[in-house]
């Protein structure tokens, strides 16, 4: 999947359709602090900024039309973060302060003013944490994800290019048959407008949006199964149990036998791997092969600044 980089979507490829860039910014971090004094992951020092300010700063120089950042209360980022009028930061409550929670929060901002500008859109996920990031980083990702028209996109990239340029850091593979090769996630995924439906005037507490096609009960599990994404970041073979975790909150027990065998015998394809994906998860899905290997330069522990920065770390 080879793409120009110069950023530029080509009209002939299909209709454009605006990118809405959505910054998770919330969360809390101890191994940074003397005595593992929580403070907020965005507000983390990388040479001398906060590790979120690079991130919104590549995005503000990106081809995307507006930056929304998601924050815990207190974090205060708009009088932290170097900004323009493309950014707008929306302040979670304790009510939604779990990931899911605050991810479903920030999606209905966003979902209510779409609806209100009747923009065609897409939405592109992002961590705050990947300070290595640029513009151009971002570009070149809107312009592989703008020729797909599935409800939700996800990015992989050849384990190759990590090792290559992170030697010491770990990255979990996954061997895909169809490409002879070993690939991993990225935490960059689009979804398409198209699949986020703002249905306003539901009852007070209840939220005023949904995915197509997914009832209270899909949303719930879903809800549910990111949730638990929390107690599964910092543990060997995270993707592999957020997968089965993920499968096993909608029940769908013959997937994961089906997934365990694939991978056992080093048989998954990608054209597999989606149609589990379609199947779980009530949506069709596509992927784009990335070559920014500045999105896996995540910063999760005080060795990483060193590994991926180069720099070490001091409280």
């Amino acid at each position: 999947m080879k793409g120009s980089r110069s950023g530029k979507i080509d009209p002939r490829r299909g209709s454009i359709k605006s990118t809405i860039a959505l910054v998770l910014a919330g969360g809390y971090t101890g191994e940074f602090k003397p005595g593992n004094t929580p403070m907020h992951k965005a507000l983390l020092p990388v040479c001398g900024n906060p590790v979120a300010d690079f991130v919104v700063q590549a995005l503000e120089q990106s081809e995307v039309e507006k930056i929304y950042v998601v924050q815990d209360e207190g974090a205060q980022l708009q009088e932290t973060l170097a900004h323009s009028s493309k950014c707008t930061f929306l302040t979670k409550g304790k009510q939604d302060s779990s990931l899911a929670r605050g991810f479903l929060f920030a999606m209905e901002r966003i979902a209510e003013a779409a609806a209100s500008s009747g923009s065609q859109y897409r939405v592109m996920i992002v961590p705050c944490d990947t300070p290595l990031v640029t513009k151009d980083n971002f570009n070149a990702l809107i312009e592989k994800a703008a020729s797909k028209t599935a409800d939700v996109t996800v990015t992989i990239i050849a384990a190759r290019h990590l090792e290559k340029r992170f030697p010491g850091k770990h990255f979990r593979r996954v061997y895909l048959a169809d490409y002879k090769e070993c690939y991993t996630m990225q935490n960059v995924i689009f979804m398409d407008g198209d699949f986020i439906q703002f249905k306003p005037g539901r009852e007070p507490g209840g939220r005023n949006f949904t995915f197509r096609g997914w009832d209270e009960a899909v949303m719930k599990r879903v809800v549910d199964g990111i949730n638990s994404v929390e107690d599964l970041r910092h543990q060997p073979h995270f993707h592999d149990k957020l997968l089965l975790l993920w499968l096993l909150t909608k029940g769908y027990t013959l997937y994961i036998f089906r997934l365990l065998i694939d991978l056992a015998f080093r048989r998954l394809t990608m054209t597999r791997a989606i149609k589990y994906l379609n199947g779980a998860d009530h949506m069709n899905s596509a992927f784009i092969e990335s070559e920014e290997v500045e999105f896996s330069a995540d910063i999760d522990h005080p060795e990483d600044l060193q590994g991926i920065i180069g720099i070490p770390y001091h409280a």
